[in-house]
């Protein structure tokens, strides 16, 4: 069922490396094409663009009100306690807070980081599997 009014805001690292920008991208294209979310961005917290907040001024002017943060981070970190919250205009620790971007209240919900699941250990055995394959 999509959530027609509801976008989702990955939120990666950023590096000099271009491959670590391109995997945000194609996170949020394999996301977008699966049509869960109204629509599907993506920002950075430090090197590449787009901003995190520029991307957040630019969801507002397109009238979205609620917008779901997903940092694209293993685990926590000083970005997603304390930097990814303070962009978004919400108090470190909440999950769920009315922001204000430019003046406008937007309902900001934010994502744990990946963390430790089942299906990101099946990824790490597949890729391990892969260099096995690989390098025999």
């Amino acid at each position: 069922m999509p959530m027609s009014d509801v976008v989702a805001l990955l939120i990666g690292h950023g590096s000099s490396h271009s491959s670590q920008k391109e995997v945000i991208v194609k996170l949020a294209d394999i996301i977008k094409e699966k049509r869960v979310f109204a629509d599907v961005y993506y920002a950075f917290m430090r090197v590449n663009d787009p901003p995190l907040r520029r991307v957040l001024r630019d969801i507002v002017k397109r009238g979205y009100r609620r917008v779901v943060a997903i940092p694209v981070f293993v685990s926590e970190g000083v970005h997603t306690a304390k930097d990814i919250p303070d962009a978004l205009g919400i108090p470190r620790g909440s999950s769920h807070h009315k922001a204000l971007v430019d003046g406008v209240e937007v309902d900001v919900y934010y994502a744990k980081p990946l963390g430790v699941d089942e299906r990101i250990a099946e990824v790490i055995i597949t890729r391990g599997l892969e260099a096995l394959t690989e390098n025999s």
